[in-house]
């Protein structure tokens, strides 16, 4: 079943969704399509949306992930958003990460079987985090589709640390601001030096980008334009 609905903050940034429902490791996940349909052939190329702690408030209607996913459906890149278990409307409770990463690989495995082979992953904070560890877990599991591109915005690399080989050759920016009052930034800074990412660094905004929502948008679509997806 789908059905259009607004999210209340988010309705000026995602501007009517497609909501559907789909069976998930933990029974029904929430997702949320924007010029795509999970239940109709994709387009090849699809980003996928992986947004913060669902303990602290985190949904896929985190103004974040909503502003990328406007970016994304602006420039023409379908794009996919997802409750994690226990979040929104999704079923089950929160498993620290793993059951998580689950929810993240079933919702990919469904974009793949509807036909994408090339995947763009972004995530905010935890779901920064769990982005980067889907990547290794899709190269063994879905070997048809290539993991083309990671954009991390303030990941958690402190409470979920990410191990530095997982992403192996796929290009990576990562997006914070060093008054990040929830992950440390020299910790961020580090990570994003070890993997060999690119980085746009601000001096204010928080780890929410409280005030600096236009700035995000400006240097999201740089990078989506950068790597030639619009």
């Amino acid at each position: 079943m789908g059905e259009q609905l607004d999210f209340p903050f988010e309705r000026r940034l995602m501007k009517v969704p497609l909501i559907r429902f789909i069976e998930g490791p933990a029974g029904l996940t929430e997702t949320a399509t924007f010029l795509c349909d999970l239940n109709k052939p994709m387009p090849p190329q699809a980003l996928l949306l992986l947004h913060p702690h669902p303990l602290y408030g985190g949904t896929m209607e985190n103004k974040v992930i909503a502003t990328i996913a406007r970016v994304a459906r602006d420039s023409g890149l379908a794009a996919v958003a997802f409750n994690f278990r226990g979040a929104g409307r999704s079923d089950g409770e929160w498993d620290r990460g793993d059951g998580e990463l689950q929810d993240a690989a079933a919702v990919a495995s469904l974009m793949i079987t509807q036909g994408v082979t090339k995947l763009c992953l972004a995530g905010f904070s935890f779901g920064g985090s769990i982005a980067a560890r889907l990547i290794e877990l899709l190269k063994t599991s879905q070997p048809d589709c290539e993991v083309i591109d990671l954009l991390q915005v303030a990941p958690a690399v402190e409470n979920f640390p990410i191990d530095l080989e997982v992403l192996g050759n796929v290009p990576c920016k990562v997006i914070f601001n060093s008054d990040d009052e929830v992950v440390c930034p020299r910790a961020i800074a580090d990570y994003a030096e070890a993997v060999g990412a690119s980085v746009i660094r601000s001096e204010s905004g928080g780890h929410f980008f409280h005030g600096a929502l236009a700035r995000l948008k400006a240097a999201v679509a740089s990078h989506y334009q950068d790597r030639g997806f619009v």
